[in-house]
């Protein structure tokens, strides 16, 4: 057997392995999700924490949105933890509260968004935490369902869907990409094998935050979400997943590269804290594109006849249809199953740019250290 048989046969496999995690991914997200039946009462009662840092733009359409949730009044309470603003924030969140009675304002007790969740948590009334940013938007059936899904599924932490959305290219790319990690974030949390959690939308009980250290002793400033699911991992607590469109949570694109980029430095910086199987993964998928086309620009059709040549040509079209067709399937799928629309080749265009910039925001991420208003994280 010739070596470039060898080594196409070798790129096939390596393709074949991430189809097949991206196809389980998919049948779980096609799955219908089991109706709770939970009534009012039986379902958990909500604090929603919001920690906010200089969220002026769009604190106030997030709190209207929480204020208009069909949950009765009585059932939710919501928290936000001002850490640090310098703009009026905390003004126009007071000014709510006035006319809002299950709405408190507070101060954290700490810096950074892992204290500030902290200060909510500790301050809560109820046992269910739900996280939201405070430059969100969700629909108004979005905490019954969320009450619900914790109640039926027993779940300590429940992963729940966050999708980007903007306009232009830039942000059509931002929503692709964005659905993609959610396909990756949904499908392995409902195979039972949670990989990624969404700050911005994202649930569990106080006694199981406790009882895992809440951040304690974490040395990276952002990751809120990331980390904490993996401390209800590794104590053994049970993760649930909700995928629907009455909890989806919607943040705006950035509009501008430089921003783009930022962000991704931003995001990229706490996976160096979350090395598993699933990063290794995530290694295999940088690289595989980049490898097959060393390859397929290295391969001489007209040398390789007589030399097993057919078989790697077919090998090679076989690992790129693979490489191309099950993520794009992805995307759609999640798409799909939250009611949004997309373009096919938007969704290409998201492929193609992320295998460019992925790796080289990776291995920036190594050594360069980003701020996010104001402060390094």
């Amino acid at each position: 057997m010739s070596s470039g048989l060898i080594i196409a046969f070798a790129l096939f496999a390596a393709a074949l392995v991430q189809a097949l995690v991206i196809a389980a991914w998919r049948t779980a997200i096609a799955r219908p999700m089991e109706q709770t039946g939970a009534s009012v009462d039986e379902a958990p009662a909500i604090t929603v924490v919001v920690p906010a840092r200089d969220e002026e733009r769009g604190i106030a359409e997030l709190l209207q949105d929480l204020h208009a949730q069909s949950l009765p009044k009585p059932r939710y309470e919501v928290i936000v933890v001002d850490d640090g603003s310098s703009d009026r924030t905390m003004e126009i969140a007071e000014a709510m509260r006035a006319r809002w009675p299950e709405l408190r304002v507070l101060r954290n007790s700490g810096e950074g968004k892992k204290a500030a969740i902290t200060t909510g948590v500790g301050a809560a009334a109820h046992e269910v935490i739900v996280l939201t940013d405070a430059d969100a938007r969700c629909g108004p059936g979005r905490l019954g369902a969320i009450a619900a899904a914790t109640h039926s599924q027993a779940a300590d932490l429940l992963v729940l869907p966050v999708l980007t959305t903007g306009h232009g290219l830039l942000g059509a790319l931002q929503s692709a990409e964005q659905a993609a990690l959610l396909g990756m974030s949904m499908g392995s949390a409902l195979n039972g094998m949670p990989t990624l959690a969404y700050g911005a939308n994202l649930a569990f009980r106080r006694a199981a935050f406790h009882e895992v250290g809440g951040y304690g002793n974490d040395r990276f400033a952002s990751g809120d979400d990331l980390f904490l699911l993996r401390r209800m991992q590794s104590h053994g607590k049970r993760v649930g997943a909700l995928l629907s469109p009455e909890v989806l949570v919607t943040t705006e694109a950035v509009s501008t590269w430089g921003a783009f980029f930022a962000q991704r430095l931003r995001w990229a910086g706490k996976m160096r804290g979350a090395i598993g199987a699933m990063s290794l993964l995530g290694a295999l998928g940088f690289a595989l594109p980049w490898v097959l086309l060393w390859f397929t620009l290295r391969f001489d059709v007209v040398a390789s006849m007589g030399h097993n040549g057919f078989y790697q040509l077919l090998l090679l079209a076989s690992a790129w249809l693979l490489w191309l067709l099950l993520p794009l399937g992805l995307v759609r799928d999640v798409q799909r199953a939250l009611g949004v629309q997309g373009r096919a080749v938007t969704h290409l265009l998201a492929l193609i740019a992320f295998s460019l910039y992925a790796p080289l925001i990776a291995v920036l991420s190594l050594v360069v250290r980003t701020a996010w208003k104001g402060r390094r994280v």
